[in-house]
């Protein structure tokens, strides 16, 4: 299991916010350069099961100078795949949300087909074209779930 590609570093600092300190969070981007920030981190949900392919975590943080950081990580199972890590500051809770509403975690999904079809009957095609959109119903189903665990999570406290 890699996880190198979205190492979040913490650490303590004193920060003026309400509740006394902060941790400062550095989280690694493929793709674009680290969100940096400090702040605390109002909930974390992760849909991990052992022997899954994959699994997601989603962490919501509220920055010093509050505004809210959405982070969602895709990590896999298999180290011959690359875990990724997306990471957004918004201006407000309302953006967040916004955010993790959009995310289509279908995106997520891999194809292993060639694209075009080259080699392929189209019976192998069909069936990969099948196998694709089961593999981004059944990503988009475990993500949504997700949300609905942290937004229960943070309407409770």
């Amino acid at each position: 299991m890699m996880m190198q590609p979205m190492e979040q570093e913490q650490t303590r600092e004193p920060a003026p916010m309400t509740g006394g300190s902060a941790l400062s969070f550095r989280i690694k981007r493929i793709g674009q350069r680290p969100l940096e920030f400090s702040g605390t981190e109002l909930g974390m949900a992760m849909s991990y099961v052992p022997g899954a392919p994959y699994w997601y975590e989603i962490n919501i943080y509220r920055t010093v100078d509050q505004k809210f950081v959405v982070a969602v990580r895709h990590f896999f199972e298999s180290e011959d795949e690359q875990d990724t890590a997306r990471a957004w500051e918004c201006d407000d809770f309302f953006s967040a949300m916004d955010m993790l509403e959009a995310y289509d975690a279908a995106d997520d999904v891999r194809v292993y087909a060639d694209p075009e079809g080259k080699g392929l009957s189209v019976p192998e095609l069909l069936a990969a074209a099948h196998t694709h959109r089961a593999a981004a119903m059944a990503a988009r189903q475990q993500f949504g779930g997700l949300v609905g665990q942290i937004l229960s999570e943070l309407s409770e406290g």
